[in-house]
């Protein structure tokens, strides 16, 4: 008897433990705040430094052609403004038709996948210091375009792995605000370079010398870079787990493999056709700046080397205010006021430069390239954010990307083409152009902005205000879930 007491008290103990088991199987892990706070740092420390530099070598390597044309590549090599606009067309049209690469970061890990396109990218922006020709130039950009897509297009959403949706405006703000800090790093650097008296002409020692640091920093992407956040290095294995806790259960994503119908739903959402729109306007600028900046500030009377190095602090006044931009709209996550402040003030930056054709006053020009620069870098940056921020899935911010970045990109083929030398000195028609453009950001933004809004409140209405906290899978309905919210 007491063997059968013994035994039915053992089985009501494993059922008791089978229970127990179950329960803590189904229950959420709890984060706190410090534990997410370590996680997020950890993260700072490591992911953001060097896919930031990274960026800035990709961005350094590209919009060097722009400071090149000023020290003298297109008269050395006697290109007419037609053929110029080839040159740079050309690494535009392989960069738009590789941006399906971006979808290699999914496939291979990514510390050895970003390392062999830094040491790809630098060989050919090194031999593009060794060209004779055109063809040779043509050549040499095509295939920076083409390692330069991949990178280009799938850092933010490498980014949006680590972070939540809240925490992502800054970091994905810092990595796109490394575009006009390479380009003060660029405007600086060839200032020194093109004052250097060698037998080697400047535009090639700025390729040579431009070119090198992309390669040496390889090794350190390979060995310091994590693949992601359940594999991260710099963190133990207790904390693996909680980073990806914490992307699910405040985050309101569904971070899995590829669910074709979430992708195809982000390939014909309309909302990102919006933020598509706001991208082509804004790369207008963002190609034909990197490009021709130093080409517009020369025409305010400079020399080609003064040109040079005025453009520096016009890029590094844009990467504070793209730091700025972020910090406000993470604080505040008024996306869409962020954007149209900041295209509100390109779009008076881009007026006085089309408007002003008298080289009296020119400082006023000079402050119109201040303000559009200033202008136009942030709303890129926050726009980019804000389509991560509302998309619900992984595979349906990867199809969004996909729509921003390909069509979005169109737009520097018009900018390569706007501002010929037979427009010189105040290249009206290309500055026209972007004050139309800029202007039409404020629009967009605003339209979006109150469109998400008034589907928010709809919501609440019917559901009641959705808790920050709850976890919720949004595979099946996307941002149709009742608990799910936009960022406006």
């Amino acid at each position: 008897m007491s063997v059968e007491k013994s035994a039915e008290r053992i089985s009501i103990e494993l059922r008791e433990e089978q229970a127990k088991t179950i329960d803590e199987n189904t229950h959420r892990i709890e984060v706190t705040a410090k534990q997410e706070s370590d996680i997020r740092k950890a993260f700072d420390r490591r992911v953001v430094p060097i896919v930031c530099i990274a960026y800035v070598l990709s961005y350094l390597d590209r919009g060097n052609i722009g400071n090149a044309k000023t020290a003298g590549l297109q008269e050395d090599l006697g290109l007419s403004s037609a053929q110029w606009t080839w040159v740079l067309n050309s690494f535009y049209i392989v960069y738009v038709v590789f941006e399906w690469t971006q979808i290699l970061w999914k496939i291979f890990p990514a510390h050895i996948f970003v390392a062999a396109l830094c040491v790809l990218w630098g060989v050919s922006a090194m031999c593009t210091g060794s060209v004779s020709d055109m063809k040779g130039l043509i050549v040499c950009r095509v295939f920076l375009g083409i390692f330069e897509a991949s990178f280009g297009a799938g850092a933010p959403y490498f980014l949006s792995l680590f972070y939540q949706r809240r925490e992502l405006a800054f970091r994905t703000s810092l990595l796109l605000g490394m575009a006009p800090l390479a380009n003060c790093f660029a405007g600086a650097l060839a200032y020194g370079i093109t004052q250097i008296r060698h037998s080697i002409e400047p535009w090639r020692l700025l390729f040579l010398i431009e070119g090198a640091p992309t390669i040496l920093f390889a090794p350190v992407v390979f060995f310091l870079l994590p693949d992601s956040p359940g594999t991260a290095r710099c963190l133990s294995e207790g904390e693996q787990t909680l980073a990806l806790e914490r992307l699910t259960t405040r985050d309101r994503t569904a971070k899995s493999g590829i669910h074709w119908r979430q992708f195809l739903a982000g390939a014909t959402d309309y909302r990102n056709f919006v933020h598509m729109a706001i991208h082509f306007m804004c790369n207008y600028s963002f190609a034909g700046l990197s490009n021709f900046l130093p080409t517009i500030v020369k025409g305010l009377g400079y020399s080609s080397i003064n040109a040079q190095g005025l453009t520096a602090p016009v890029y590094f006044a844009s990467f504070l205010c793209c730091v700025l931009a972020a910090l406000v709209s993470d604080r505040y996550g008024m996306r869409g006021y962020v954007i149209m402040g900041f295209a509100t003030v390109g779009t008076i930056g881009y007026l006085l430069l089309a408007i002003i054709e008298d080289a009296a006053q020119n400082n006023i020009r000079y402050l119109g390239v201040w303000l559009a620069v200033c202008g136009v870098f942030p709303c890129l940056c926050i726009n980019i954010t804000w389509l991560l921020n509302n998309n619900s899935s992984e595979s349906k911010r990867g199809a969004g990307l996909a729509v921003l970045a390909i069509f979005g990109q169109c737009s520097s083929f018009l900018s390569s083409a706007m501002f010929p030398t037979e427009d010189a000195p105040y290249f009206v028609t290309g500055c026209a152009i972007g004050c139309g453009f800029t202007g039409s950001i404020v629009i967009l933004a605003f339209s979006l902005h109150w469109r998400l809004r008034y589907i928010n409140k709809q919501k609440d209405r019917l559901h009641g205000p959705a808790d920050p906290c709850e976890q919720i899978d949004v595979t099946d309905l996307g941002e149709n879930h009742p608990s799910f919210r936009y960022l406006v």
